[in-house]
């Protein structure tokens, strides 16, 4: 299963950092297999690893916290293309703008 999930407070950041974090605290997007190729297909992960040195890959856990990160991969986001399913890219830059309005991050956990 592959898992991105976004803390909603600063709070639920230290908990997921503990692995302590309730669900209801977290905003969470399930991958299905199908969903995980297109988005790698689309080479969006590839992008976001180039630009900002991280090693988002299979069994490879990586995050994205800062503000500066976050507004990189909104923008990486932001001119990409998921041809076979456009709403998975609207569900992704829809995660990375609640991790930037909350301040906290964009955990990927492959």
């Amino acid at each position: 299963m592959k898992l991105i999930t976004v803390p909603l407070t600063r709070e639920a950041l230290k908990l997921l950092d503990l692995d302590a974090c309730p669900k209801n605290k977290l905003e969470q997007l399930d991958l299905s297999e199908d969903e995980y190729q297109q988005l790698t297909k689309s080479e969006i992960i590839e992008n976001i690893n180039s630009k900002l040195g991280k090693l988002i890959d299979d069994y490879e856990d990586e995050s994205i916290q800062s503000v500066t990160e976050l507004t990189t991969m909104l923008e990486i986001l932001m001119i990409a293309a998921i041809p076979e399913n456009p709403g998975l890219l609207k569900k992704l830059i829809k995660l990375t703008n609640t991790a930037l309005k909350n301040n906290t991050g964009i955990f990927f956990f492959f």
